[in-house]
């Protein structure tokens, strides 16, 4: 699946799926007084309904990179790509598209970001992309901040 297109929006659009305002507003529901929320808020049983949708890229401030963690399996398939162990910069390279900056982007500001997605196979698809940051802390208690990817089709 290539990306032809990306574009940030400010907000998700009113028509897009109820599936991806109940994750924004658990997202929004766990975060403390505007900080991003503990991935131990944001437990497997809270995130259940999305198992297969959301991918976990996890930064590395010593390499100033990130590692995915997690591939959602419902991109996978769409997309006939596995990432996971990879750099997001993998994908960069192979699609033309700026997921590393985007991400850097939503490091920095530690805000969600929501984008269109245009992405011809078939036919024209637009796909909705929403990154939410989390934090977590690695086995020796350092803190992690992870973002959590999810892809939601659109439009054909």
């Amino acid at each position: 699946m290539a990306y032809a297109q990306e574009i940030r929006l400010d907000h998700l659009p009113e028509d897009a799926d109820g599936r991806i305002f109940r994750l924004f507003d658990i997202w929004q529901d766990a975060c403390p007084d505007g900080d991003i929320p503990d991935r131990r808020d944001l437990g497997a049983d809270r995130l259940a309904p999305w198992r297969d949708d959301i991918g976990v890229y996890e930064y590395l401030p010593a390499r100033h990179d990130f590692i995915i963690r997690i591939d959602a399996p419902n991109m996978i398939a769409a997309s006939g790509e596995n990432y996971q162990g990879s750099t997001p910069r993998q994908i960069d390279m192979d699609f033309g598209t700026a997921v590393f900056a985007t991400l850097c982007n939503v490091i920095a500001t530690v805000a969600p970001q929501f984008h269109m997605i245009g992405v011809q196979r078939v036919q024209w698809e637009n796909w909705l992309r929403v990154m939410l940051p989390v934090r977590t802390r690695c086995r020796k208690g350092d803190p992690v901040i992870q973002v959590l990817v999810v892809h939601f089709l659109y439009r054909v």
